[in-house]
């Protein structure tokens, strides 16, 4: 029996308008109240989860940055996979080969080591592009990215973050053109103890080597005292694959996954924009539903 469903974000949770149905929020808390535990596990860092999950009213734990680090449902970290500075030190240098913005996550959240100008150049001309190109929203108006620069923690230059303790929990890039991603990963590729993954091809995400889904997920659920198949996992991109590629008790892909992650996973759920995820809750607190009935018929209770 499913005791723990772990479900991605972007692209399974949230609808192609970034945002979490009514309907999905109110079937998570059902399953919730059933006694199944739920968790969010995401490439984003834990304010841009977080303020997502609070808009839907959504109280729940959350692995974030691609398994860099988990959250209880009250902020506190544990579980940290972070970057070696001398191997963040390399990253850096070969993006700035090739041009490419690093857009760091730390533990204070999103960084950057370039100013505020091209912070916001990059957004315009890398990263929005890309996410029209995708049929994807993460900033739902102009507010909500405005909110998000504001937070951002600048550092005159990549020598001035490496040489503070702050924790540096993933790199990752857009660019609009998927052949300078591919060019880039090749030689990212070529340095020890990363994970390396994407979420489109004009993406690219760096992180710690344990700082995977999976691993983080198998971490949690062990902390819970919840065998792996007793859990059910959901997702869409290469970055579940960690996730879903694991033997637990359920993996389902999106309708709108990508190919690779569909022929991975045992099911195949609705599109986030038919509540795939709502639907699959529904079915669990059903069968919870009956297994209760049935269990208190036979024992007397």
């Amino acid at each position: 029996m499913i005791r723990l469903f772990a479900s991605d974000m972007d692209g399974t949770l949230l609808s192609s308008s970034g945002t979490i149905s009514r309907y999905t929020a109110d079937s998570i808390r059902r399953l919730q109240t059933c006694g199944i535990e739920f968790i969010v596990n995401t490439g984003r860092e834990y304010n841009g989860a977080k303020k997502e999950l609070d808009a839907a009213g959504i109280s729940c734990d959350m692995i974030c940055c691609s398994g860099a680090c988990t959250y209880d449902r009250y902020g506190n970290p544990s579980n940290i996979a972070s970057l070696p500075k001398s191997t963040a030190k390399k990253i850096l240098e070969l993006f700035k080969k090739h041009g490419a913005y690093a857009d760091i996550y730390t533990e204070q959240g999103k960084t950057s080591i370039e100013d505020r100008e091209c912070f916001l150049s990059y957004y315009h001309n890398e990263v929005f592009p890309s996410l029209k190109e995708e049929n994807k929203v993460y900033y739902q108006t102009p507010g909500d990215f405005h909110k998000m620069a504001s937070q951002v923690k600048f550092f005159e230059s990549a020598d001035s973050l490496l040489g503070t303790p702050i924790p540096i929990y993933k790199i990752s890039t857009t660019f609009s053109d998927p052949e300078k991603i591919s060019s880039l990963r090749k030689e990212v590729e070529a340095i020890e103890g990363l994970h390396i993954a994407s979420t489109s091809s004009t993406n690219l995400e760096i992180t710690h080597e344990k700082a995977q889904k999976g691993y983080a997920l198998l971490q949690y659920a062990r902390q819970k005292s919840i065998d792996p198949s007793e859990i059910l996992a959901i997702g869409d991109s290469e970055n579940d694959y960690s996730m879903l590629s694991l033997n637990l008790g359920s993996t389902v892909a999106m309708a709108n996954a990508e190919p690779s992650i569909k022929r991975i996973c045992r099911a195949e759920t609705l599109s986030n924009d038919e509540d795939g995820v709502a639907v699959l809750m529904e079915g669990l607190v059903t069968e919870r539903c009956f297994y209760e009935i049935n269990r208190r018929y036979v024992f007397g209770l």
